[in-house]
């Protein structure tokens, strides 16, 4: 994983960093959090976002690392503040509008961006030039599939292995998120 940094201004809203605290790998993360300073985090709150680039920089010595950070990503779809009408849409729609989602949980700075290419009708090419490590993003990307498509879809999500990630020194990160 790349050294994980990001503006001193930026913010993330506390009902989307409540995802570090409840996600399946938890017990895990906890001492990072309890490290930090974010065991306690009130929902309506902005909280710094260095905070969290210095807790995942802590966690990349750790072997779990991997499963982690996309269980961390699996559970920010579950807590980020997703505007009601988009509830109810396609898993294509709501990729289209995944920039839009990224930047409503975060304000100040440079975060970076998410754009979405329609490839076919089931299958999107995405392009992260985000602060937040790969695996993470594969995990959203993972939380996204699961949860605006239907239970009998079957679908995959892959990371495009003709171009180096950012966490491997790459300008992007491609993710490929395909359903049937």
């Amino acid at each position: 994983m790349r050294k994980l940094q990001c503006d001193p201004e930026t913010e993330i809203i506390g009902q989307t960093l409540l995802s570090y605290i409840d996600n399946i790998q938890a017990d895990e993360i906890q001492p990072y959090l309890e490290k930090y300073g974010l065991t306690n985090v009130e929902p309506e709150k902005w909280y710094p976002a260095n905070k969290l680039m210095n807790l995942m920089n802590d966690m990349a010595a750790e072997a779990n690392l991997s499963n982690n950070l996309v269980a961390l990503g699996m559970a920010t779809v579950e807590k980020m503040i997703i505007p009601p009408e988009m509830a109810a849409l396609p898993l294509s729609t709501v990729l289209e509008g995944w920039n839009d989602l990224y930047h409503l949980q975060h304000r100040g700075g440079e975060i970076g961006y998410v754009k979405a290419e329609k490839i076919t009708d089931h299958h999107y090419k995405t392009t992260h030039h985000l602060m937040y490590p790969d695996d993470m993003v594969y995990g959203v990307a993972y939380g996204l599939a699961l949860r605006w498509l239907p239970n009998t879809v079957n679908f995959k999500i892959m990371y495009d292995t003709d171009i180096p990630r950012r966490d491997n020194g790459g300008e992007d990160t491609i993710i490929h998120v395909i359903w049937d």
